[in-house]
């Protein structure tokens, strides 16, 4: 017998029934129908036809540009889209690539945040640069996130969100801090050093502790009572300002949320 059903076909090229009727009903495929039953059926230059379809679903060619190489490009059209479809498999590549970096990175900040928590020390701290978006809690005292052409939002999560407190907020005032996004760009820095809008810290020995809290933390003093109890073991007064840099949020059985904090304190150089 020359021709197959969809179920013959189907277990015959392992490509599932499914899969065939879509590729039929878009004009990848084409079948002889019975006009007095509707009945399908197939002959055997079809297994040809899937097994192309398959082939370039495979390299992942979407199916506007499958139906083009298995129904109407030539040499020079296919050498065109393989060469495309090759390029745009490259930037995958290399996006895929960036995102695994921003995963590791992300996974060694919470190590060292497990293995610290609650633990204070002294640490070099590279360049850091933050953008304000908040008065406090009132968007309508800061900014937009973008700032001359950079948005920090798109480096997430190697740029953090993070507060800002001025010493009157930390010596209990409840007032002088603000929210925003900030950054530690590394060594290579020459994207952001001359970009307008951002407040800029130049590396130095900072005071380091992590801080594991919940509740409204910042607005009730919470964070400042906490950062002041740690600072005072190691030095008298307050410090005239303080990062914060959230690096994870996570819930427990009650349903609360608990933010973990790298608290960094630029130290003045004696």
């Amino acid at each position: 017998m020359s021709e197959k059903t969809i179920g013959t076909l189907s277990k015959f090229t392992g490509i599932p029934a499914h899969t065939i009727k879509y590729y039929e009903k878009i004009g990848l495929l084409s079948s002889n129908r019975k006009e007095s039953s509707n009945y399908r059926s197939y002959d055997m230059r079809i297994c040809t036809d899937i097994y192309e379809c398959v082939k370039y679903r495979n390299m992942g060619f979407p199916l506007k540009e499958t139906k083009e190489l298995v129904k109407e490009a030539g040499d020079r059209r296919l050498d065109e889209l393989l060469d495309e479809r090759e390029s745009q498999i490259e930037e995958e590549i290399r996006a895929l690539t960036e995102q695994k970096r921003r995963l590791e990175i992300f996974r060694r900040e919470i190590r060292e945040l497990e293995g610290r928590l609650g633990k204070w020390y002294i640490e070099e701290c590279g360049d850091f640069y933050f953008r304000s978006q908040t008065k406090e809690l009132d968007y309508d005292g800061g900014d937009y996130l973008e700032a001359d052409g950079l948005n920090l939002s798109t480096l997430l999560p190697v740029s953090k969100t993070t507060v800002h407190m001025e010493r009157e907020y930390l010596r209990g005032e409840k007032r002088g801090y603000s929210w925003g996004m900030g950054i530690f760009p590394g060594e290579d820095r020459e994207w952001i050093r001359e970009k307008k809008g951002y407040r800029y810290v130049p590396a130095g020995r900072a005071f380091v502790i992590y801080l594991k809290i919940t509740g409204p933390y910042v607005s009730d003093g919470t964070m400042a009572e906490e950062i002041g109890r740690y600072y005072r073991l190691l030095w008298p007064g307050t410090p005239s300002e303080a990062f914060g840099i959230r690096l994870k949020i996570t819930f427990d059985e009650n349903g609360n949320d608990w933010n973990y904090f790298k608290i960094f304190i630029p130290l003045e150089e004696k």
